[in-house]
């Protein structure tokens, strides 16, 4: 049963009881069933607490000026689990090349004592992610994340760039939201295309004049979702406000939710099998992409240069007018007033794309072209190949086995206190309401909904339907087949002839 749960670890529950029936004849829960060989594939949770510090000394042993911090809680002279926080060596070296950005996110833990997990992402040269630190907590909290952010600053060397680090910490640093969670809430108050145009157009403005006509076509639409859009600062959410320091426009946290879909399965693992799992991950990763890059013949990054590709196309509606030097007055062919100013020695437009990305915008690449320069030149040092080399240098070193670990002199951790939550565990995340359907009769993934049995509509199923309720309100010695039976009326004036005369044996009154 081992084998073949290590040669198959997502294995369905039925499957295994069923191979424990034939095998042995015997009957066993589902549930038994799948712990029994999962604790001897994984190893139990009990076990994998009891050696937590021996895991972090073998990791800081292969991977020397990492940090490992392990936190616990003393009840009665008994140490229990609380927090551990892992930061890599080789993570702490990647991100100096790296632009001054990252992104911040904590997910659930699907295991037998929960816990959250919180996990920090940079971006790479090429636009990819660049996990950088991770840390198990008891829950999320300010405090948990007070104690995170205090770790992870002092790994990366007080470095600014801290999306959402607290200010007490880093004062000064500049925070952006998710615009995409922040629709989310949005459209459960305001639903609607047009006003989900306009928001997005709102928050992708690259220049405040732009932004300001996009919320005012929101107040003509709807003065309350104006009022919810005017009450968070547009430097949390538009372009228009970002400043060029992280030198990133990016408006969603795509990179930690990416990170975290690749941990799906791997959280509903014992402690250290997940962290194990983690670093593995990580180390495939830094060892797969130092070498992807060795093939690649152009200097700058691939994801960035069809970018850049794509700004080259749109300069056909574009037309350069030569001020002085490098100097010029950009025009849309055919907009009125789609006029903007390129400074090529200061490397500007007024339009501020290249300002927040230092990726050369289609106005700046329409003047280069009007002087036959290469606009390739101008995309900054952290989009270069020669970045994305030097950033996945550093090397993740493998570690040995349990059997191999070196038992240390501190005391036994304990599990940490189980929570038990209402309801059944959800392994999924929970979806929104517009992400559940694709319209009104039919859900996201194609299956069409069920209708009533009584009256075949929908939106209710035969025991809420109006029809058969109606039936609830006859009196008690009434059935439904003695209800009296309206005629239906016939709209044709009917003309009822009188019968003929009949002659009769009685005499006529006189």
């Amino acid at each position: 049963m081992e084998k073949a749960i290590r040669e198959n670890p997502n294995m369905k529950v039925v499957d295994i009881r069923d191979k424990v029936s034939r095998k042995w004849n015997v009957g066993i829960s589902r549930n038994r069933a799948s712990a029994m060989a999962k604790d001897n594939v994984d190893g139990s949770f009990k076990e994998q607490y009891r050696r937590i510090h021996d895991y972090g000394h073998e990791l800081l042993r292969a991977n020397p000026s990492s940090t490992v911090k392990i936190k616990v809680e003393n009840s009665n002279g008994e140490c229990i689990f609380n927090r551990i926080y892992v930061c890599l060596k080789a993570c702490k070296d990647s991100f100096i090349s790296c632009r001054p950005v990252i992104g911040l996110d904590g997910c659930f833990l699907k295991g037998k004592y929960g816990g959250e997990l919180l996990t920090t992402v940079g971006r790479d040269a090429n636009e990819q992610i660049l996990p950088i630190a991770y840390a198990v907590v008891e829950v999320e909290n300010k405090d948990s994340w007070t104690w995170f952010l205090d770790l992870l600053i002092g790994d990366l060397g007080g470095e600014a760039g801290l999306l959402t680090a607290i200010d007490a910490l880093l004062p000064g640093v500049e925070q952006r939201f998710c615009v995409r969670h922040m629709y989310s809430n949005f459209r459960k108050q305001f639903p609607g295309k047009d006003l989900k145009r306009l928001m997005w157009t709102a928050a992708t403005a690259t220049y405040p004049q732009l932004w300001e006509a996009e919320m005012m076509k929101i107040k003509d639409i709807n003065l309350e979702a104006f009022k919810y859009l005017i009450a968070i600062a547009p430097r949390y959410w538009s372009r228009s406000r970002f400043t060029s320091r992280s030198q990133c426009d990016t408006l969603v946290n795509n990179m930690c939710e990416g990170f975290n879909s690749v941990l799906v399965h791997t959280r509903t693992k014992p402690i250290i099998t997940m962290l194990e799992e983690i670093r593995v991950y990580i180390m495939k990763r830094w060892a797969k992409n130092k070498t992807k890059m060795t093939l690649y013949q152009g200097s700058v990054c691939p994801k960035v240069l069809n970018r850049f590709r794509k700004q080259s196309w749109l300069i056909r509606y574009w037309l350069p007018r030569w001020s002085s030097n490098q100097l010029f007055e950009i025009i849309h062919i055919s907009q009125f007033g789609e006029q903007f100013v390129v400074n090529l020695d200061k490397n500007e437009c007024s339009c501020r794309k290249w300002l927040l990305t230092v990726i050369t915008c289609t106005h700046a690449i329409t003047a280069m072209k009007f002087l036959n320069v290469n606009a390739e030149d101008y995309i900054g040092t952290y989009y270069r190949k020669s970045t994305y080399e030097e950033t996945y240098n550093s090397i993740v070193y493998p570690i040995n086995g349990q059997v191999l670990w070196e038992k240390i002199s501190y005391p036994d951790v304990l599990t940490p206190k189980k929570r038990t939550m209402p309801s059944r565990p959800k392994q999924k995340r929970r979806l929104e309401s517009w992400e559940l359907k694709k319209n009104d009769t039919q859900l996201r993934k194609g299956v069409s909904k069920k209708a009533c049995a009584v009256c075949k509509q929908l939106g209710h199923n035969k025991r809420s339907c109006p029809q058969r309720l109606s039936t609830s309100d006859l009196p008690a010695d009434q059935t439904p087949a003695e209800q009296p039976i309206e005629q239906p009326i016939d709209p044709t004036p009917q003309v009822t002839v009188p019968p003929a005369e009949q002659p009769t044996d009685q005499p006529a009154e006189e």
